[in-house]
C-alpha cells in the first residue's frame, strides 16, 4: 500500500470547482453511524479519542466521508498502531457512497480537510491499499506525493520501501516498521488470505479494490 503526504506549504491543486458540493466537519455521531453501518457508540469513541469527522453533500445528500486523527491511529490490515505526531494528521476510512463516484468527490474532500486543519497541522498523511487504483488516483489529484511503499514482505510483515529519497525513513519512524529494500506485496487482498507467491510481488497481481469479482491473483497461481 502506498502512502503518501501533502504538507501545507506544497503547491494546491488544481481542482476546479464541483456545482452543488460542500464539505463540512461534523460532531453527528448518528449520521457518521448511519453512512458507515456502524454503531454510534463506536462513533462516540472515535471522537472521545479526538478523530475528526468530515462529510461532503452533494446537491443536499451526503456522498463521501473521512476521518482525520490527531493524536493516534492505527491500520488494521497491518496490525499497526502508532502515534500521530504534533503538527501531523492522518487521514482515514473515506468512502464515497455508490451512487456519487465519478464525479471527483474524493479529491476535493481531501483538499477541503487540508484547508480545515490547516491552522493544527502542517504535514497530512494517508494510506491506501495498492489494490485500491481509484483511490490512488485521487490522492494524487488532491495534492499528495506518494513517498513510499507499506505492506507486507514475503514473510507477512509489514515493512516499508522508499518510492522517493527520503520517504521510507520517515514513514518507517513514523509508523515504527522496519524499511526494506526487497518487493512488497501487491495486494492488501492477497496479503491478507496468506497468498505472498511472485504473482502477488512481481507486476502481475490483478486484484482491483472496486473489483471484487477478478479474484486474487495468488490463489488463481
Amino acid at each position: 500500500m502506498p502512502i503518501a503526504a501533502r504538507h501545507i506549504k506544497d503547491p494546491l491543486p488544481q481542482l476546479a470547482p464541483l456545482a452543488g458540493l460542500r464539505v463540512e466537519r461534523t460532531f453527528d455521531a448518528a449520521l457518521m453511524g448511519q453512512l458507515q453501518g456502524r454503531r454510534v457508540d463506536e462513533m462516540l469513541e472515535r471522537f472521545g479519542y479526538g478523530h475528526r469527522a468530515f462529510v461532503a453533500w452533494h446537491d443536499g445528500a451526503p456522498a463521501a466521508f473521512g476521518w482525520a486523527a490527531m493524536t493516534g491511529a492505527s491500520i488494521g490490515e497491518l496490525g499497526i498502531q502508532f502515534e500521530v505526531t504534533e503538527g501531523d494528521a492522518y487521514l482515514w476510512n473515506f468512502v464515497t457512497l455508490p451512487a456519487f463516484r465519478g464525479l471527483g468527490i474524493y479529491p476535493r474532500l481531501l483538499d477541503a480537510i487540508v484547508t480545515a486543519l490547516g491552522a493544527e497541522a502542517e504535514r497530512f498523511w494517508i494510506v491506501y491499499a495498492p489494490e485500491n487504483h481509484a483511490s490512488g488516483a485521487g490522492i494524487r489529484r488532491a495534492g499528495f506525493t506518494n513517498l513510499a511503499e507499506l505492506s507486507f514482505d514475503d514473510d507477512g510483515r509489514a515493512a516499508v520501501r522508499a518510492l522517493i529519497p527520503g520517504g521510507a525513513t520517515a514513514v518507517g519512524q513514523m509508523l515504527g516498521v522496519t524499511e526494506t529494500s526487497g518487493d512488497l506485496s501487491l495486494c492488501w487482498r492477497c496479503a491478507r488470505e496468506g497468498n505472498f507467491d511472485a504473482a502477488c510481488v512481481s507486476g502481475r497481481c490483478s486484484c482491483d479494490y472496486q473489483r471484487k469479482e477478478l479474484g486474487c491473483a495468488g490463489a488463481a497461481g
